[in-house]
């Protein structure tokens, strides 16, 4: 009886203490989890680096290749402005001719027959050029150039 005692308080002390032992022992699994994870944190750090200086490598190389502004295009100068321009103008010319070699005129003026057409730089312009054609029935019957 002595050893029925014995043999069961040995069962019931290795059933409640069973848990417990197992508890205490670590799972290879869970350590190796446990590592895997770790260097999965340190790979994805060191690519956040590699990230962050290719970034700024980049930026870099941009800004040294972007060409400068480009500088503003001047306004063009008005074909009346031209000599070459105002010897093509021809007696018996149309208006429209002149109009299609010197631009159109500055201003106008209109007397009876006739018409005046004012070539002449506007009121911000330092230039004292100033040409006219008179044409007479839509030909030209007179010009006078600016004096170059």
């Amino acid at each position: 009886m002595f050893r029925t005692l014995a043999i069961c308080l040995v069962g019931l002390l290795y059933f409640t203490q069973a848990p417990v032992l197992r508890a205490q022992a670590r799972d290879p699994r869970v350590d190796k989890l446990t590592m895997d994870t770790e260097d999965l944190k340190r790979t994805v750090a060191d690519q956040d680096k590699r990230i962050a200086e290719l970034e700024k490598t980049v930026k870099m190389l941009q800004s040294a290749a972007t060409p400068p502004p480009p500088e503003p295009i001047p306004a063009p100068t008005p074909p009346w402005k031209a000599p070459s321009s105002w010897k093509l103008i021809q007696a018996g010319m149309s208006e429209a001719q002149v109009v299609g070699i010197l631009g159109p005129p500055t201003s106008v003026q209109s007397v009876e027959d006739s018409r005046t057409l004012f070539y002449q730089p506007d009121a911000q312009s330092t230039s004292t050029l100033n040409g006219t054609v008179t044409l007479k029935d839509d030909r030209v019957t007179a010009s006078s150039p600016p004096a170059f």
